[in-house]
């Protein structure tokens, strides 16, 4: 057997999880995220933390524990314990919480609570974080599992799957296509209160062309050093980073008006084409596509466009749906529920799609597989959006320790999770080129035992949060200086 062939073998899997690891794991690292928010003002007394270095790195020092270590857990070494893991999170949580109303208690709770309502009902915020957070906890589990898939401590169960079924690494593009419509939908809101510019930059400095750039030094270099691919992944040459582009192409050319018609036809469109021409057979079947010319080498990558197309239009309508909100913070919290709503509607048509259609399929994103993504999607969404509106609540009721500063966020800013969504695409590029480096220089990492491999993995996680968390020091520091 070829190394490229142990390489595919060895990060595939053929049975998949079930979709309540999926779910599981999502919560566990949010829990994290809420614990973390719930945490840091007593560690810290309620001041911001970029006052200094030494706190600004202790800070850094209790996110990737908050942050990052949940999630590598959870795909890692207690892979086989979530429902344990997420029970001890939720009571610790509430733990948690039972602290900060019992010092509310001491702080004339009642009147707190009348003024909590008060200034829910009438105060304006721009709940935008919940952004931040869904796209940087994203990004932590992606860059976990890029390089945890190659260890032996990495559940086969979480790998991508051959055919069908549900998977942690199946998660990966559908994240990062979803989360790019929201981003998209919501700064472009009035309550984002962000300022676009009407600057535009040349075509070579766009993130489009800065992706097909990446995606083609990716295939080159590979190809070069011969580094172990797995082909049913995109294909042979076909990455990641030409789908990212590829559909910000199609969105440039095609109608952005009414996103959730233009998904449903193309997810009509999507699912007719691979059931009636056969072309779903033809690539599941190993021995039918041959891969003897450019479009067959790359015959997932090219066929799951469409359905990727109609994660995005779906993903931009629920954006749409969350531009809509009120400035009002009771609004945001009626959102909450009405995502929760959304999910379980989302979940009921992926049970339909399961039982009359086929179970989900990554390789060519049928109708199934769109519709349990995008029920992760949103049901993650939900609860980064409640952890930040908890943060505003207690805000507005001035709870000690979570009150201190000019918005509900000073007691917990600077945070890991900006740093990463700022800087999302070098990180996911460091932790690419790490994933390589290690790799390349343990051969045998799929031999490497939990001792070993669990402390490569967390030094791994850190040097990618370092790197991203170091360039906003820099910039905390240099606003500092100046204003001094």
């Amino acid at each position: 057997m070829s190394r490229d062939e142990e390489h595919s073998r060895f990060v595939s899997t053929l049975t998949g999880c079930s979709q309540r690891e999926l779910f599981l794991t999502f919560l566990i690292t949010m829990l994290g995220l809420f614990i973390r928010n719930l945490t840091l003002p007593w560690i810290f007394l309620g001041t911001r933390y970029d006052t200094g270095r030494f706190s600004y790195w202790l800070k850094f020092v209790a996110d990737v524990i908050f942050l990052c270590l949940p999630s590598l857990l959870a795909m890692t070494i207690l892979s086989d314990h979530l429902l344990f893991l997420a029970t001890i999170l939720s009571i610790t949580s509430i733990v948690l919480l039972l602290f900060v109303i019992y010092e509310g208690v001491d702080h004339h709770l009642t009147s707190s609570l009348k003024q909590a309502w008060s200034r829910i009902v009438e105060e304006q915020h721009r709940p935008t974080k919940f952004v931040t957070y869904f796209r940087s906890l994203t990004m932590v589990l992606v860059t976990v599992a890029i390089l945890a898939v190659d260890f032996p401590i990495f559940p086969r169960r979480f790998a991508k799957t051959e055919k069908f079924g549900h998977s942690m690494m199946d998660v990966g593009v559908a994240a990062f296509i979803f989360q790019s419509a929201l981003g998209s939908r919501m700064a472009k809101s009035p309550s984002s209160g962000r300022q676009l510019s009407n600057h535009s930059r040349p075509w070579y400095l766009t993130s489009t062309s800065l992706l097909f750039a990446l995606g083609f030094v990716r295939a080159i270099v590979l190809e070069v050093i011969g580094y172990p691919q797995h082909v049913t992944e995109y294909g042979v040459h076909w990455n990641f980073f030409f789908t990212m582009a590829a559909v910000r192409v199609l969105y440039s050319i095609l109608p952005r008006c009414f996103p959730l018609v233009l998904s449903i036809i193309f997810g009509i469109c999507h699912q007719t084409m691979l059931k009636s021409t056969g072309l779903q057979a033809w690539i599941l079947d190993e021995n039918a596509n041959k891969r003897d010319n450019l479009i067959y080498a790359n015959a997932e990558g090219l066929t799951s466009l469409l359905g990727y197309l109609t994660i995005f239009y779906a993903s931009l309508s629920i954006g749409g749906f969350m531009a809509r909100t009120s400035i009002r913070v009771k609004s945001w919290i009626r959102r909450c529920f009405q995502l929760i709503l959304l999910s379980i509607f989302l979940f009921l048509a992926q049970l339909a799609t399961e039982k009359w259609v086929d179970p989900p399929c990554r390789r060519v994103v049928n109708v199934t597989y769109i519709f349990s993504q995008l029920t992760l999607m949103t049901f993650a969404t939900a609860v980064c959006l409640s952890i930040q509106m908890f943060n505003i609540v207690v805000w507005c009721a001035s709870f000690p320790q979570f009150s201190r500063g000019d918005d509900p966020f000073s007691p917990v800013s600077p945070c890991l999770s900006d740093s990463i969504n700022r800087h999302s695409l070098l990180f996911f590029l460091v932790s690419n080129v790490l994933t390589g480096l290690i790799n390349l220089s343990i051969p045998t990492a799929h031999t490497l035992p939990a001792q070993f491999s669990f402390p490569i993995l967390l030094a791994y996680l850190t040097v990618c949060s370092g790197i991203v968390h170091f360039l906003e020091y820099r910039k905390v520091n240099f606003i500092r200086l100046h204003a001094d």
